[in-house]
């Protein structure tokens, strides 16, 4: 019988800035058997298994069988979770065998095997067993059985605190990995003012009496402005028609508000315009009821406050906005927060106006620079890992890490975290076999070394003792 011919393989890297999209053209020209991913770090990280589940049924349209190679343990979780064969390297992908396809040919191509010939039937002259021996037996393998369970069931956790040494690192991290975040914001508010201010609230009025001086007729409109040697104006309130050397009294009232316009009698002997020439004008009763008061009013530090106050808050939305633009696959840096206003931005009362209160709208612009949040942990693993002294180990749950821009505007990873030099753990789970949880957490403060055993965990609970297996132990090392 011929031999199948070997399936024809396409190895397609992935580059770091494909997409979904990109992968999707990728795969569609695919023209072999079996086509193999090489999945390096991507910019967008695909973290939903329905994007894996795709690709698959893109290279099946293909023809093709996919497989995924990468490093990345999330890759491959999600991979084996679309029911796409998954391999850390190149050479683990072609050790894997033949495809699913050629791997099923085989197993039809070979041999059934022979099938056992039945054992005969018990001679007839040859009793069975008593049923009290049959019972026995049976006893005795299940409570063999029992004793296996006895001895392979129960497991222990012990939880225990070794002293620990702070490790710390630094080191650049490439901007191109990197990107910046754009919001557009408009905040608006108003502050109660804080200043005083005498404010002019009334004006003062009374009668001045006009005389023509001319040969004619004169029509006078209301609105005709008179005046005081000190220049303080008034106008009349109503229109009169005044013959040649005729008087008359009408009501003025002064041009603005306040007690300046308080005047004596006699004060008001003015006629402004053309007019002048023809008019004499004289009050001969006082100037009254001008008047001012105390109000509140807006000061420049009243607007220094206002600016202030919604400056910080726009700075404060614009965190809380670019935390939900990042979501959980960047990270914000630290420093990098940038918040300009529109210059054209002004109150709505300037400095020294009478009000209870001004406002103020601010527009700005923000950006943010954020980076892959996976590339930065690995990052800063690594660099923490490589300051660990022979037989150290990190506490993964303990790791700070810090993504800052310094001074020269290049992107810094700072990480630290707590080292623990801790004793084999088989040589103290057998140390701890059968022993109670007391003397288990004598053993490990006095032979071990550690600073404290915060609990002793056997399951099942009513057990008196550690298992008697030293595998059934796990020791959890904590940090202080």
């Amino acid at each position: 019988m011929a031999q199948p011919e070997p399936m024809k393989e396409q190895i397609l890297t992935l580059e770091r800035t494909d997409d979904l999209h990109s992968m999707r053209d990728k795969i569609a020209r695919t023209q072999a058997g079996r086509l193999i991913l090489l999945w390096n770090v991507l910019e967008e990280p695909l973290t939903r298994r329905l994007d894996l589940a795709l690709m698959a049924r893109w290279a099946a349209a293909a023809g093709s069988e996919l497989a995924v190679v990468s490093t990345d343990g999330q890759v491959l979780r999600l991979a084996r979770a679309a029911g796409i064969a998954c391999y850390p390297t190149l050479t683990a992908s072609a050790l894997a065998g033949l495809s699913t396809r050629s791997r099923a040919e085989k197993r039809r191509a070979r041999p059934k095997p022979r099938t056992r010939p039945t054992a005969p039937p018990r001679p007839s002259g040859r009793p069975a067993p008593p049923a009290l021996v049959r019972i026995g037996w049976f006893a005795a393998a299940a409570l063999s059985i029992a004793g296996v369970l006895f001895l392979l069931l129960p497991s222990a956790k012990v939880h225990a605190v070794f002293p620990t040494r702070t490790v710390a690192g630094s080191e650049s991290l490439d901007p191109s990995y990197c990107r910046r975040l754009t919001l557009q914001l408009t905040l608006s508010g108003r502050r109660v003012t804080g200043g005083r201010l005498l404010v002019p609230t009334a004006y003062a009025a009374g009668e001045v009496t006009l005389t023509n001086i001319s040969v004619g007729v004169l029509n006078l409109a209301p609105g005709l402005l008179l005046s005081s040697d000190g220049g303080i104006l008034f106008e009349t309130l109503e229109g009169i028609q005044l013959l040649p050397a005729r008087s008359q009294s009408v009501s003025v009232r002064a041009a603005k508000p306040g007690p300046q316009a308080n005047l004596a009698a006699g004060m008001v002997n003015r006629v402004m315009g053309p007019l002048g020439l023809s008019l004499k004008a004289e009050n001969f009763q006082p100037m009254s009821g001008g008047a001012q008061d105390w109000r509140n009013s807006v000061t420049a530090s009243d607007l220094a406050a206002l600016q202030t106050e919604l400056a910080e808050r726009m700075m404060a939305e614009a965190k809380s906005g670019f935390e939900n633009l990042a979501g959980a696959e960047r990270m914000a840096v630290e420093g990098s927060l940038r918040v300009t206003f529109d210059p054209q931005d002004a109150p709505d009362l300037p400095v020294h106006s009478a009000a209870d209160s001004v406002g103020l709208t601010l527009h700005g612009s923000a950006s943010l620079s954020v980076c892959p949040a996976e590339v930065v942990r690995t990052r800063a693993r690594t660099k923490l890992a490589a300051a660990l002294r022979p037989g150290e180990t990190l506490f993964a749950d303990d790791v700070s890490i810090r993504l800052m821009e310094n001074s020269a505007g290049a992107i810094m990873i700072a990480a630290s975290g707590s080292a623990v030099a801790l004793p084999n753990r088989m040589e103290m789970a057998a140390a701890l076999q059968g022993r109670s949880p007391d003397q288990a957490a004598s053993i490990l403060r006095g032979r071990f070394g550690a600073m404290e055993v915060r609990g002793v965990e056997v399951y099942p609970d009513w057990l008196p003792c550690l298992p008697l297996f030293p595998f059934q132990i796990e020791i959890l090392a904590e940090a202080d």
